[in-house]
């Protein structure tokens, strides 16, 4: 599930799965092994770490400690990036999502937006907003924009698809994003105005000031939404003293910055995060 500084290896391990158990009775039941996706040997750890570095899935009701008279582990078959994304763990649908956007495959935008809307699970729909972040594609942006606008959906999932349309969005995301500065959600009210100060827009400055004079409501984990709103009324005038005052047009939807994405984007890599 996670890594640090103590465990610097495993940062590149962060979302496998392993199969654990005892080998030999002479290593002590303090040295537990760890089998890897191919069913092979790989490396051991001890109840501490594996207590604070992973998350138990799933408890064999395996009798006997070493699997005496067993027949040896095969292969577990790896889940698809999508079925990820669908899973009910946040640790596996976030990984999945990941590997989604960096491969930015158009053939799969369909399905992650139908997750979008229509995911079964609040978690599920989060992290296809996650996905879709910078994934290329009218669509993509259209989905996220649907979603912010359904009051009906969970504030999480609606905050996550603001949050998502910061850096992919078009000239129609700007209204929809200040129409929602004064949503009954903080969630969504402090995800919009730090979508609204990453692309500079200038019209929500008015709507910014009354949030940041009020709102003293705080989203978890973050701060209050007055202190987001003060924050996004700095970064765009510092945007537009650094631009111009007439330079109206998002820099973000201007083809040049969308060309100059695309060549920096990172490509897919071979590990997870």
């Amino acid at each position: 599930m996670r890594a640090d500084k103590r465990t610097p290896s495993w940062t590149k391990d962060v979302g496998r799965q392993f199969r654990i158990g005892y080998y030999n009775r002479k290593d002590g039941l303090d040295c537990i092994w760890l089998v890897n996706e191919n069913g092979g040997y790989e490396q051991t750890t001890d109840r501490e770490f594996l207590l604070k570095y992973f998350d138990v899935e799933h408890l064999s009701r395996e009798a006997h400690l070493y699997g005496k008279g067993k027949r040896r582990l095969g292969k577990i078959r790896i889940c698809t990036p999508f079925e990820r994304l669908n899973a009910r763990s946040s640790i596996e649908a976030y990984e999945g999502a990941k590997i989604i956007w960096e491969k930015d495959d158009p053939q799969t935008l369909s399905s992650v937006i139908g997750v979008l809307l229509r995911g079964k699970r609040v978690l599920n729909r989060t992290a296809a907003a996650y996905a879709l972040n910078l994934m290329h594609g009218k669509h993509a942006v259209a989905g996220l924009e649907r979603c912010v606008q359904n009051k009906k959906e969970h504030p999480k999932v609606r905050g996550q698809a603001a949050e998502s349309l910061a850096h992919n969005h078009r000239s129609k995301t700007h209204e929809i994003l200040r129409q929602n500065l004064d949503d009954s959600s903080k969630e969504v009210r402090f995800w919009c105005a730090y979508a609204l100060a990453e692309m500079a827009d200038a019209e929500a400055l008015v709507p910014l000031r009354i949030l940041a004079e009020s709102d003293d409501r705080v989203v978890k984990g973050f701060w209050s939404v007055a202190r987001e709103a003060r924050a996004a009324i700095r970064k765009i005038r510092k945007e537009m003293r650094n631009h111009g005052r007439r330079r109206r047009k998002c820099l973000f939807c201007s083809k040049s910055w969308a060309k100059s994405i695309a060549e920096s984007r990172p490509r897919a890599q071979n590990s997870s995060r």
